[in-house]
């Protein structure tokens, strides 16, 4: 019964969306502010049907309900209740509901958020969002219905994937979809803006927000998976350079080119074309993404089956692509920047490279990704691009992109002199060009650890330097000072949030950094050991006990129980493990950690041989806490910058509700 409630809210929903695309045309075209009225409570009701639609598939998941085919093919009677509602977005149907849940909540969110701002461009924005909405709904009632019952109803579910089983991907999905979807309201109101006439700031400072929390949550998503891949996939990596990887990765690096590139806009009016190009084209890339990810037309360890949906969500890119460029053009002479710039030593320029080097980069991102498909499409031709091609054009655009965050906090948004910038720049650059002869004078250094160490500590100084100055009240005299450091402090903590947002978020990417350079100085190997057998590893000597058996919910474990010693003390004991599932026929591989922030011991139980040795492959992974530190840090940043309080928007009289 609540099975057929959830189908009849879908298909209820899906109407409500014809209306409201119908009625908001209308209203705005005749003037009717009744109609466009009716469409946003035609939002409203379909956000609770939708929650409606997703609260029975939760349901029929608890219950293990096998007469709906979706849980069929992802649940089990003996899976982990936990792992019953993570399961809900596991598959392509229910993450496509969970997109479509989130969509209608942001909606309703702006709804009730603008009712008194935005009257000229919402409604606008509103027919973008239900052209949205009404293509998820054909798809969730049509093509891939995640209520859909099965004849007859099999006795029992095939489980969740394997993989799937892990705490983070109760966070990571849900993640990546607060993302993706987010950056449909900053999209729909640019494109308002555009049908609307209306081409000033008004549509940036009112999404900027959205923009950030969009952004922050992609970040956290990517995070998320690698830290999956790093705990599930036994390679003692976290970026593979995997389709599904590189297709959050893309939105991302356009997504930040557009959160910098919207400042300049407000500071100085320019780079608007730019802005509507990255908005659009951050859109289109996560439309992109979910068509990589739920077609299944590329291998990967993160993506669903194939399915017949793939084709609609290439139609529908292309059909997006088509209309906004189409009406982006129509408006070209409204978005010509009066603001002329001069000088080339300011901040506009450094945050147009910016733009330039971002967008490089997701086209070398989607070249790599996309060329096998259209290689084996067209050519017949099976062709592979490996880790090396894009870590040799990504690293040195990364560079770029730090050296730009350091070096733009020494420049003017006008014009800044040659012996300013050199009188700015000249402690970072003694003490970046000091630590880099440091650095090779104590490890044995790579051109790409010298130049990787000389930016990190460049910008890294410049950004610390600036975030101090915001919060040290260094322009007061030293007899007024001692009178009023808490008042300073506490006034300089209040005042100016935006900028230390962003400084912090700089910082983050700094740490990140960090992070990624001990790739350069990892060490893996695999041995085999006997009982009581002891081999040495780096600093570690790795000593094998037994082998553990144990079973827990719907797994049977076999562990290998290992003493780890550091100078000939014991340190911790690591347990890694192979996992059989009942629903898998190979065994699962889960490892054992030892962290520490200067670096990771990182074990993986390769085979338990039947003499009763153990095969193990161990990697020491220098620095790697230093990217997950990193989120934490980015996280501090975004709060921040969300206290940050726009220009007030002022109204005039509007006739729109």
């Amino acid at each position: 019964m609540f099975i057929n409630i959830g189908y009849f809210a879908l298909l209820t929903s899906l109407g409500l969306m014809f209306y409201a695309s119908l009625a908001l045309t209308l209203g705005i075209k005749y003037d009717k502010n009744e109609l466009i009225l009716s469409a946003k409570l035609s939002f409203i009701a379909k956000f609770i049907l939708i929650a409606v639609a997703f609260a029975s598939l939760t349901y029929a998941f608890i219950v293990d309900d096998f007469s709906i085919q979706f849980v069929s093919l992802h649940s089990s009677s003996d899976l982990p209740l936990f792992y019953k509602i993570t399961a809900v977005w596991g598959g392509m149907e229910g993450s496509l509901l969970l997109w479509e849940l989130i969509l209608s909540f942001f909606i309703v969110c702006i709804i009730i958020n603008y009712h008194k701002i935005n009257r000229d461009i919402l409604p606008y924005s509103l027919i973008i969002l239900s052209l949205i909405s009404l293509f998820l709904l054909f798809l969730l009632v049509g093509w891939s219905n995640p209520l859909e019952r099965v004849f007859p109803v099999p006795p029992e579910g095939r489980g969740l994937n394997p993989l799937l089983q892990n705490p983070g991907m109760i966070y990571h999905p849900p993640s990546l979809y607060l993302g993706y979807v987010g950056f449909s309201i900053p999209f729909a109101f640019a494109i308002g803006s555009l049908l609307r006439g209306k081409l000033d700031n008004q549509w940036i400072l009112s999404t900027r927000r959205w923009t950030l929390f969009s952004w922050f949550f992609l970040t956290v998503g990517m995070m998320l998976g690698g830290e999956w891949a790093y705990l599930e996939l036994g390679w003692g990596g976290y970026w593979a350079w995997d389709p599904v990887e590189n297709a959050s990765l893309m939105p991302w690096l356009t997504g930040t080119a557009f959160l910098h590139s919207v400042i300049v806009q407000e500071k100085r009016n320019t780079l608007k074309i730019w802005n509507m190009l990255l908005i659009i084209t951050t859109f289109s890339l996560t439309i992109l993404g979910t068509f990589i990810t739920r077609s299944g037309v590329l291998n990967s360890v993160h993506s669903f089956a194939k399915s017949n949906i793939g084709p609609a969500f290439l139609v529908f890119i292309v059909i997006t692509l088509i209309f906004t460029l189409i009406v982006l053009k129509t408006r070209l002479p409204l978005l010509q920047s009066q603001a002329k710039s001069s000088d080339l030593m300011n901040k506009e320029n450094a945050f147009l490279i910016n733009n330039i080097v971002f967008t490089g980069m997701c086209f070398t991102v989607l070249y790599g990704t996309v060329f096998p498909l259209l290689a084996e499409g067209l050519a017949d031709k099976k062709i592979s691009i490996q880790a090396p091609f894009f870590n040799t054009i990504m690293l040195p655009m990364g560079l770029i992109t730090v050296f730009l965050m350091g070096i733009s906090h020494l420049l003017g948004w006008r014009k800044t002199s040659k012996n300013m910038l050199f009188h700015n720049s000249k402690i970072p650059l003694g003490v970046a060009i000091g630590l880099t002869v440091l650095v090779g004078i104590l490890l044995s250094v790579t051109w790409e650890v010298v130049l990787l160490s000389w930016v990190i500590v460049f910008s890294g100084w410049v950004i610390l330097s600036e975030l101090l100055k915001s919060y040290l009240p260094l322009k007061r005299k030293p007899a007024e000072l001692k009178l009023s450091i808490p008042k300073e402090i506490i006034s300089a903590f209040l005042k100016n949030n935006r900028k230390k947002g962003g400084l912090i978020i700089h910082l983050a990417i700094i740490i990140f950094a960090i992070g990624v350079s001990g790739n350069f100085y990892s060490q893996e190997t695999s041995f085999t050991l006997n009982l009581d057998e002891r081999k040495q590893f780096g600093d570690y000597a790795i000593q094998f006990e037994e082998v553990k058996v144990s079973r827990e919910h719907n797994t049977e474990r076999y562990g290998a129980v290992l003493k780890i010693f550091k100078q000939n003390q014991q340190i911790t004991t690591l347990v890694p493990v192979k996992a059989y599932y009942p629903t898998s026929p190979q065994p699962m591989t889960e490892v054992a950690i030892h962290r520490t922030i200067p670096e990771d011991l990182y074990i993986s139980l390769s085979s338990i041989n039947n003499n009763g040795s153990v095969t193990l492959s161990l990697f020491i992974n220098p620095l790697i806490n230093f990217i997950w530190i990193s989120v934490v840090v980015i996280f501090i940043g975004v709060i921040f910058s969300f206290i940050y309080t726009p220009i007030q928007i002022k109204n005039k009289k509007e006739k729109f509700i």
